[in-house]
């Protein structure tokens, strides 16, 4: 992620990839793993293998762990997260993710939040869910989807819609990130929209930790 206010990298979004045969792509695995009742081991996995490499990148940047709202509930993303310097870390909850009882969600989201967690709220723009997510979970981030972002410069009705929403986020003290940013005049339409990060194949492609390191010093 970049900040368009300082013009440098913020943050990452930790992501997982799987390079045996026959490939499938990380959404399959963790579906299979699900079905095999292993999905909470390879979530805590992937979570692990992001937070062993939390101190080779700069202070100053967050990282973003993408999680299942059961784990949350479960109890286990607080277990992993008990020694580690929680300001610098962001949970994501997706679209994708239901919630069948925001009360009990709230309650355990409450130790890590006292902890420095914060929550941000992930494919905004694409669903139903994700608002209301927004208005239930009292997120600290709102991320707009690509299915919103891409064109934006081009489509006056996505620009409406994000503009809404942008005015919504500063309301309620939320920072907005676009996803799936490509080109330069998508990215100048969301500065003018006062977009706070921004992310996506222009900015930088997914990369194995050694090179998302030396991004660390670009700027746009």
């Amino acid at each position: 992620m970049f900040n368009l206010s300082t013009n440098q990298l913020s943050g990452y979004e930790s992501l997982s990839r799987f390079f045996i045969e026959p490939y499938k792509t990380p959404d399959i695995w963790f579906e299979d793993a699900e079905k095999l009742g292993l999905g909470e081991a390879l979530e805590i996995l992937a979570i692990q293998n992001t937070l062993h490499c939390l101190d080779q990148f700069d202070e100053k940047a967050y990282i973003t762990i993408n999680t299942s709202p059961q784990h949350i509930l479960s109890g286990s993303i607080d277990k992993v997260l008990q020694s580690i310097d929680c300001n610098r870390i962001i949970l994501e909850v997706t679209e994708h993710s239901p919630i069948l009882d925001y009360q009990a969600m709230r309650t355990a989201l409450q130790p890590l939040r006292s902890k420095g967690v914060r929550l941000a709220i992930d494919d905004v723009g694409a669903g139903y869910s994700s608002f209301q997510h927004i208005l239930e979970l009292e997120a600290d981030i709102i991320k707009l989807d690509i299915s919103l972002t891409q064109n934006i410069n081009k489509d006056s009705r996505k620009f409406l819609l994000a503009k809404a929403l942008c005015g919504f986020a500063k309301a309620i003290n939320c920072s907005i990130v676009a996803e799936g940013i490509e080109n330069q005049d998508e990215l100048n339409t969301l500065r003018k929209l006062g977009v706070d990060n921004v992310q996506g194949y222009f900015i930088g492609r997914p990369a194995p930790i050694e090179d998302a390191i030396q991004y660390q010093t670009i700027t746009l």
